[in-house]
């Protein structure tokens, strides 16, 4: 089976899980994975992994995020969307020129406290799985890192944002500590990831639309990353982790004056797919970090 990546637009009302799990069905594919969970309620840009690039998933949550939609002011939730139960309401609104100038706060590296209905694990469980049975817990905070946090008014209790940030960002959290500094309270009522990385979900498909036709090439998400094309039979002993394979190629034209910790991703000569991650170790030894297929085609 293939393996490879698809752009998919997720709709609301299903989780980045239900997703998967049908994209699975219709493939019957091996294995399915996605990088970078969305909240059932959102909608936008979800990468899913098929087969053998589930592999490289640790790879694929890097890259800036961008996310648009709408927050409103004047109350709080206890999911920090408009989806959870109201905890208050307050008819105290700031003016625009307010929000925006208090938005520029949140700029930069900042602390975030992930909402209690997050995805984040706290001792091996999930933090949504214990905020709904009721169990207290805490949430330590994090840093993340937003670098645009642009606005515009849309009434006197909701404005729409465009935010870029990076991985482990939760735009609920943003929304929910901008309405406590302004305070009012503050959630969100939408969120549509637009762009992930190097991808955009103007080129995304509707899950129902996935096939091994609409596969895009694994190395796509490691765009930094060297490529070299092998003898079939040096791939061969790469996918079987054969030593003698690896002695060889530190020699390699290509590969020589790479830098210590550089991935390198390995196809055959005349193949069209690459097979898997090499990586060049301190030492300036070539080592296997992943093979994504199985055999060579």
């Amino acid at each position: 089976m293939r393996s490879g990546i698809l752009l998919i637009d997720k709709p609301a009302g299903i989780t980045s899980a239900g997703v998967v799990a049908r994209v699975k069905r219709a493939l019957k594919a091996d294995k399915v994975g996605h990088a970078g969970t969305l909240d059932p309620d959102a909608t936008g840009l979800l990468i899913i992994l098929v087969n053998g690039a589930t592999k490289v998933a640790s790879y694929a949550a890097d890259g800036t995020k961008r996310y648009s939609g709408v927050i409103q002011f004047g109350l709080t939730t206890s999911t920090d969307d408009i989806a959870g139960e109201v905890l208050t309401r307050s008819e105290l609104l700031p003016d625009f020129s307010e929000v925006a100038k208090l938005s520029q706060s949140f700029l930069g590296t900042i602390e975030q406290i992930p909402p209690r209905v997050s995805a984040v694990k706290i001792n091996g469980r999930r933090a949504h799985d214990r905020a709904r049975k009721g169990e207290e817990f805490e949430i330590k905070a994090r840093s993340v890192e937003v670098s645009r946090f642009d606005l515009a008014p849309l009434a006197p209790n909701r404005i729409s944002y465009v935010i870029e940030c990076s991985p482990g960002t939760y735009v609920r959290s943003l929304a929910r500590d901008l309405g406590a500094a302004l305070g009012c309270g503050g959630t969100v009522e939408s969120i549509r990831r637009e762009a992930s990385g190097g991808f955009s979900v103007e080129d995304a498909i509707p899950f129902e639309e996935a096939s091994y036709d609409t596969l895009k090439d694994w190395t796509l998400l490691l765009p930094r990353v060297t490529a070299v094309r092998l003898p079939r039979g040096q791939c061969e002993a790469l996918l079987n982790g054969r030593q003698e394979s690896l002695r060889v190629l530190a020699s390699h034209p290509q590969l020589g004056g790479m830098p210590s910790e550089a991935l390198i991703s390995y196809g055959c000569d005349g193949g069209s797919e690459y097979l898997g991650l090499l990586k060049k170790n301190g030492a300036g030894e070539i080592v296997i970090q992943v093979n994504v297929e199985r055999s060579v085609d």
